[in-house]
């Protein structure tokens, strides 16, 4: 049985859904993922000391990278998202080879003909570092509180959308209960 492939969208319609946020942006990343996902198939061949897992895994933290990088304007269209997209992926299965390598892995490609001016490493990684200490103090919080602050700041939802989706009474409720959970959050 053939799989029907997924619909390809534009650069133009996909980065201004991710923008536009809420269940928008959810929607965009969706058909990004899928859209996109042939790089992570193509991960297999290319990069063969790397399982299922680390595949998926280095894909999908390239897709959230995309995503921060539309919303924080660092991609700025100089190239096709599927290319910006191969590029962060291709970087993230290197990291994970080196990490379970004691030997340095050398990659033979071709190099771009202009680095990447978007970030410098440093701050890049101070970046990840900062995120990583709010996803494990989100963790802490748990239930409702974990909820409400990544649909409200990971994923740009209206305090409306949120109500809708957690099943709370109305926005007031979720405004409410967002302060609280950031007061605890501090």
């Amino acid at each position: 049985i053939s799989k029907k492939p997924p619909m390809t969208y534009s650069d133009e319609h996909l980065t201004g859904e991710i923008r536009a946020g809420g269940t928008r942006q959810e929607r965009a990343v969706k058909q990004l993922y899928e859209q996109c996902f042939h790089l992570a198939r193509y991960g297999k061949t290319k990069y063969r000391q790397l399982d299922d897992d680390d595949l998926v895994s280095a894909y999908n933290i390239s897709i959230l990278a995309v995503r921060n990088q539309i919303l924080n304007g660092a991609f700025r269209g100089d190239s096709a998202i599927q290319t910006y997209l191969n590029r962060i992926f291709m970087n993230r299965c290197i990291d994970i080879i080196r990490a379970k390598s004691s030997n340095p892995v050398e990659l033979v490609e071709r190099m771009p003909d202009s680095a990447d001016e978007s970030q410098d490493l440093l701050s890049r990684w101070a970046t990840e570092e900062q995120e990583e200490l709010v996803r494990q103090k989100l963790l802490q919080l748990g239930g409702v509180c974990q909820q409400i602050l990544m649909y409200a700041e990971y994923l740009g939802y209206s305090s409306v959308e949120i109500a809708e989706a957690i099943g709370f009474k109305n926005a007031n409720s979720v405004n409410s209960k967002k302060y609280a959970c950031l007061q605890k959050l501090r």
